[in-house]
Parts: C-alpha cells; structure tokens; sequence
C-alpha cells in the first residue's frame, strides 16, 4: 500500500497507533501483532490464506513477485508449516529488488509514484526471519524459503533456467507494475500445470492499471475465468 489516498479516518488511525507503538517494545509487538494490524493487513493476510487453500493439492512453488517486508511471504511459509509439514517439494521463493520500484514505465504505470516508494524494507532481516523459522520447522534440512534480489525482468528470466526442478503452484504478482508483471506472467506460466493459481494483487484497478495491462497481453481474458475474493478490495486469481 503506497498510501498515496489516504482518508482523514485513515491518517488519524496511524498517527493513534504510532503513539501506542511508542508505549510497547517490539516483543509485544511481535506476541500480539493482531492488536496493531490495521484492516488492510488482516484482509490481506486472510485473502492469502484462502487462496493458499486452493493450492494445497497441487505440488510445486509458491512463487511471490513483490516481497517489500515479506509478511505475505512468511505467512505463507507459515502455512505451509503447518498445513503440509512433511511437502518437501513445496518451495516459496519471493522476488524483489528490496530497494523500491524499479522499471516504472512512464505510459502504463501512474505518474505519481516514485523509485523510493517500498524502499523501507530490509532483505537481511527478512533472511534472519527465515533462519529463525528454519529451526523449528519439520524437515528443515530441506530449504523452504527462499529470497531472489533484484530487478524482476532480469532475475525472474534467469532463475528459471538454473532450477530444471521448477514448477510453480501459485504465482502471486504483487509488484504493481507492468513491465514486472508481464515478464513474471511470460516466464512462469509455462512452469504452471493445469489447475495453479495465479493471483493479482491490484487487477481491474485504475491506480495500478499496468498489472491489468500486462495482463490482457499476455492472455486472452475472454479464455481466463478470473475471480476474486469478496472481501478484498482489488485482488484477482484465476486458475490456470
């Protein structure tokens, strides 16, 4: 969330929590984290958990493009801790620069975004989270997580070619961006069998619209079932 549009309803909200955050140590934070989420985490983190569902039967990667501080990422290496201890072919491999957008085309991308948007994130920390998981996870000699840095049109192409192993059960795209999501769309959907998910995180949504554009030129949207979950605002799966 760039939030760019943010309500006065909004605004008072984070500057409230911001005061009860200045109360607490991270500990806290990190034993209660319900208590400070605001509704857009709670409906995301739900959305992801119902998506996560539909795949639990199809074997392969949940390949997420566009980490920024990881939560998805990391309740999805949750899930699958939990729900399929034991699925040792089931690897979550999250992309990004973990330095902000990159790649932001001048036609299809909004004009009021800029390449240190999504910069405060920290990708060492995020693979000391990893770490720390890997500890208390079944099977952990196996590797789950894994994190891939950098632009997503050169990455994505070249990660494919060093993993003959690869098929990807769901393909989150999450970057915003049209270049991003239509390189992302082009090389993994060939790794995808019959019955993968393939989720967009702002579809049909005019202040992202090049994930949308990215899209309908890649795919013929008349021959996509796409759908959405009723609770979250913007996001859209179809199954491949």
């Amino acid at each position: 969330m760039t939030r760019r549009r943010l309500t006065e309803a909004e605004q008072a909200f984070l500057a409230k929590r911001t005061d009860v955050l200045g109360r607490v140590d991270a500990s806290y934070v990190a034993s209660a984290p319900f208590l400070f989420a605001d509704r857009v985490t709670v409906t995301t983190a739900l959305s992801r958990m119902e998506l996560f569902k539909k795949v639990l039967d199809i074997p392969g990667a949940i390949v997420e493009c566009g980490v920024y501080k990881a939560n998805s990422l990391m309740l999805y290496m949750h899930l699958s801790t939990i729900l399929e201890p034991y699925a040792i072919n089931r690897s979550i491999i999250g992309f990004d620069t973990f330095e902000g957008f990159t790649g932001i085309d001048a036609e299809r991308d909004p004009n009021d975004i800029n390449t240190s948007m999504f910069s405060d994130t920290d990708m060492s920390l995020i693979e000391s989270m990893i770490e720390a998981n890997d500890l208390v996870r079944p099977v952990n000699r196996i590797p789950r997580c894994e994190l891939v840095k950098g632009d997503i049109v050169k990455t994505v192409p070249e990660f494919v070619k060093t993993r003959p192993d690869l098929v990807v059960a769901m393909l989150i795209l999450d970057t915003d961006l049209y270049a991003s999501t239509k390189v992302a769309l082009e090389t993994f959907l060939p790794y995808m069998p019959k019955g993968a998910v393939v989720v967009l995180d702002e579809v049909a949504y005019r202040n992202f619209p090049g994930e949308t554009s990215a899209l309908r030129e890649v795919l013929d949207l008349n021959k996509v079932e796409l759908k959405r979950l009723p609770f979250d605002s913007c996001t859209g799966y179809f199954h491949v």
